[in-house]
């Protein structure tokens, strides 16, 4: 019996080890202890959840003001604005547990409006459900938009800006919700600064 109860903490202490509850934590070698649970939930092992943590903690340290809120999302003011990052092998971002969508559709919430990184709905997901005029640079996400979902109440309008470099923002776009489009086009690409919603 006293071999079983050592070979049980044995066993226990690698599992923690392994989803990076044992020991030290480091941004660098494993998953944040809070979300280990979500990171076992998507299937990922521990250099996939590891790998992952430090895309997170770079967005946090480059753009101060942020909270981890998911395994793979980070909130601002107060959970208004959301970034998703893709989970390991897949492409289009979604947080554990949220259904996925089909390739080449957009997937953010009803009331949210969202842009994505890459085209096709692809790449980091930044989301907001606050109305107010935003400076994407505020969340590291300026000069980085391909495609976008304004999937707020019907008739909600978002107008994303770029800025000019001298003292004015000038409008790239507006939509009216329900809309999307998979790719802004050449003359818009990676080049929203900020937007209004609502």
């Amino acid at each position: 019996m006293h071999r079983f109860t050592k070979w049980s903490v044995a066993l226990a202490a690698a599992a923690m080890a392994v989803m990076g509850l044992a020991g030290p934590t480091s941004a660098s070698t494993s998953v944040q202890p809070a979300f280990a649970a979500q990171a076992a939930q998507a299937g990922l092992d521990k250099a996939e959840a590891a790998g992952l943590q430090r895309e997170v903690d770079a967005q946090l340290a480059a753009v101060p003001g942020g909270e981890q809120t998911g395994l793979n999302e980070i909130s601002w003011r107060g959970g208004k604005a959301v970034m998703t990052f893709p989970l390991p092998g897949e492409k289009k971002a979604r947080a554990v547990g949220e259904a996925f969508a089909p390739a080449g559709s957009p997937n953010c919430s009803y009331l949210w409006t969202c842009l994505y990184e890459h085209a096709n709905f692809d790449g980091r997901r930044l989301t907001w459900s606050d109305c107010n005029f935003v400076n994407l640079a505020d969340w590291g996400f300026n000069d980085q938009t391909t495609s976008w979902h304004n999937n707020q109440s019907s008739g909600t309008q978002t107008t994303v800006y770029n800025w000019n470099g001298v003292n004015a923002w000038v409008v790239l776009w507006t939509s009216t919700a329900p809309s999307a489009s998979s790719n802004v086009g050449s003359a818009n690409n990676d080049k929203a600064d900020g937007l209004w919603v609502c």
